[in-house]
């Protein structure tokens, strides 16, 4: 190990070491301070942890060259034999490249494993790399022989060609191609020449008679024009023509009025007309099956095709990763974001209710048509009318539960211009101001607050650039497209699939068809971790849904955390500062030793989400290999500053608005 006198020095090496655990506890808490010291530290520790999560990142190439791209200066550098000279150049490498970066930690890592876990070598696996040692050998022993036969010997290998004049300069052209090259020379000295004497016109000495006389042409033309002109004239007096220049006068009888009045064409002006809705009538219809929508009727889920009718009346399904879209009579669009549950209605005076379980969803107007809606989300209700294509309105309604067991609803709007938002006393005096940009609205346990933004927020415009899982969507619909049995197709995926994201969203799948256990069952698979935050939250509001939704998760997680079931479930609620200190964080920091990682995943996504911290835990390691981070999340409980990083807990689980 690298050190300074006694002290170990903080390096890129001594880091790694540090993060895979493999330092004597004196040193891991000597270099855990100097981290928690350094600002640069601690971001690079987060870019290494990261890094190797990016399921997206391109490894370097394997003949690569150069202090960073030779796997050879990888392997010195681990192995500490890298030239002293080298090392700055190699390190710097890395910390300007997360390629080279999570190269060197995973690298790092697997070293450190087999540490602990003797590796097992396959038969197969040896004999091919002796045979390549043993082939290598080999010629580098022909190599030897060679070098080592006398120079005569080397030179009769050789034959050296006999200096002469080479064969393509022997050969000679063939006889047409001189005729040509001469003849296509003679041409072009005989223009030239001509030119030199004249222009190439009838005044030419030697090819005039060539060219025509313009003076004859001249007169022949005139001719021609002479006798036309006559016969036209001859035509005309035959036949009374007059000439389009000469207007005849006609004689109007006195009283006459010869000025009429022109009508003017009328300008048909499109009204827009506010769609009517009845029950039970169609008013929508899905735009394409390559984003799923599910329609739950008598205890049976439907999923729709592309051209299905939607009735008023209905409920519909939307599942997590993908935007179906559905598209009204009258050309206003609806899209339901991730996993969405929208249930539609009829209100008074035939307007359409929309009624928002949970989920997220968009809606963009029209120019035929000013919809005219009424949006249900919880407790919460208003009236939204869209005038025009360029209305625009987002609503994302997220459940959630307080330490006092009381299920609530956070709900955020956000309103274009067009928009024009009624229903409650504090939007209709915000709305009376007309202010510009995006107005965004949020309602929770009984509080409104109004708030203005410069864009709405990302996902209302669609997904991120992801090819991977863009990749996973695709190959997720291909497969459900051949079952009629979808809960048996979905496991079938879950359990068989190659694609770990498409496991993913078959597990988001099933979550939405009432079977919790393959979601909770991504919390204790590793291979799953690097979205086990994106689980977790899922998990949490699919809790506090509804009680259907609770009994489903308690069955689930009780095959995992057996009788810490309750309190595992408990941190999914939302606790004030008093609260947490009161002994839920003591309870949390407890539970980060459990040799459940179902348990110990829950328990530090909620602390991560609590107080924005990480302290380099991991819980897909075994609690005695992260002492140290629990140690320090003991001192941060002792000190009393395990609380809620943003006072507003409850906006927190809300989308941020730009």
């Amino acid at each position: 190990m690298e050190r300074t006198g006694s002290a170990m020095r903080l390096t890129l090496r001594t880091m790694l070491a540090y993060l895979d655990n493999i330092l004597e506890p004196n040193d891991a808490e000597v270099l855990g301070s100097k981290i928690s010291e350094s600002e640069f530290a601690s971001e690079l520790v987060y870019r290494t942890l990261s890094s190797t999560r990016k399921a997206n990142l391109n490894a370097p190439p394997l003949d690569g060259r150069g202090i960073g791209g030779d796997p050879n200066s990888v392997a010195e550098y681990l192995d500490n034999t890298l030239d002293e000279t080298r090392i700055p150049g190699f390190e710097k490498v890395c910390l300007e490249s997360d390629m080279f970066l999570s190269e060197v930690a995973c690298c790092h890592s697997i070293l450190s494993i087999c540490i602990d876990q003797p590796v097992t070598v396959e038969n197969e696996m040896r004999d091919r790399v002796l045979s390549m040692v043993e082939a290598s050998l080999a010629k580098t022993q022909e190599l030897a022989e060679t070098e080592s036969q006398p120079k005569s010997v080397l030179e009769n290998l050789i034959e050296p060609k006999p200096a002469g004049v080479p064969e393509y300069i022997k050969k000679k052209a063939h006889p047409l191609w001189q005729a040509t090259v001469i003849m296509t020379f003679l041409s072009l000295m005989m223009i030239i020449g001509l030119r030199a004497i004249g222009p190439f016109d009838n005044t030419h000495p030697w090819v005039g008679s060539m060219f025509g006389d313009p003076a004859e042409s001249g007169n022949i033309d005139s001719a021609k024009n002479e006798k036309e002109q006559v016969d036209s004239t001859q035509d005309d007096q035959t036949l009374n023509v007059l000439p389009e220049n000469i207007v005849q006068p006609i004689a109007v009888s006195e009283g006459l009025d010869i000025t009429q009045t022109v009508a003017m064409p009328e300008v048909v002006t499109v009204e827009k007309t506010a769609a009517v809705f009845t029950t039970q009538e169609s008013f929508a219809e899905l735009l394409s099956d390559s984003q799923p929508l599910l329609r739950p009727s008598d205890g049976m889920v439907t999923r729709l095709v592309s051209g299905s009718s939607i009735n008023v009346g209905e409920i519909v399904l939307g599942l997590e990763g993908f935007r179906p879209e559905l598209l009204f009579n009258d050309g206003v669009k609806l899209t339901l974001v991730g996993a969405t549950k929208v249930e539609s209605s009829l209100i008074e005076k035939a307007r359409l209710g929309l009624q928002v379980h949970h989920g997220k969803i968009v809606v963009q107007g029209s120019d035929n048509s000013d919809l005219k809606i009424r949006l249900l989300a919880g407790e919460t209700e208003f009236d939204l009318d869209l005038n025009g294509a360029y209305a625009v309105a987002a609503l994302e309604s997220v459940p959630f539960q307080l330490a006092n067991g009381q299920i609530n609803r956070a709900v955020r709007l956000f309103c274009s211009q067009s928009v024009t938002v009624t229903g409650l006393e504090a939007v209709q005096q915000a709305s009376e101001a007309d202010p510009e940009g995006i107005t965004v609205y949020t309602f929770f346990s009984g509080n409104t607050s109004m708030a203005q933004a410069s864009s709405l927020p990302a996902w209302a415009n669609g997904f991120e650039s992801d090819s991977i899982m863009e990749q996973a969507r695709t190959e997720f619909i291909d497969r459900l497209s051949d079952s009629d049995d979808l809960i048996e197709s979905l496991q079938q995926v879950y359990e068989a699939h190659r694609l770990i994201n498409v496991r993913r969203l078959a597990a988001y799948g099933l979550l939405e068809l009432g079977i919790a256990n393959a979601a909770v069952g991504l919390l204790d698979n590793r291979d799953y971790r690097a979205l086990w935050y994106q689980d977790v939250r899922l998990l949490q509001e699919y809790y506090h849904r509804d009680m259907a939704s609770r009994r489903l998760m308690e069955a689930a997680l009780s095959s995992y955390s057996g009788d810490k079931t309750q309190q595992v479930l408990s941190f999914l609620s939302e606790y004030d500062d008093e609260q947490l200190l009161a002994g839920v964080a003591d309870e949390m920091v407890q539970q980060l030793k459990s040799k459940v990682t179902v348990s110990r995943v829950i328990t530090f996504e909620r602390l991560k989400r609590i107080t924005t911290k990480t302290l380099l835990y991991k819980p897909e390691e075994i609690p005695q290999r992260q002492t140290l981070p629990i140690r320090e999340w003991e001192q941060l409980l002792s000190e009393g500053k395990l609380a809620n990083a943003n006072p507003n807990f409850v906006i927190s689980l809300l989308s941020e608005s730009n």
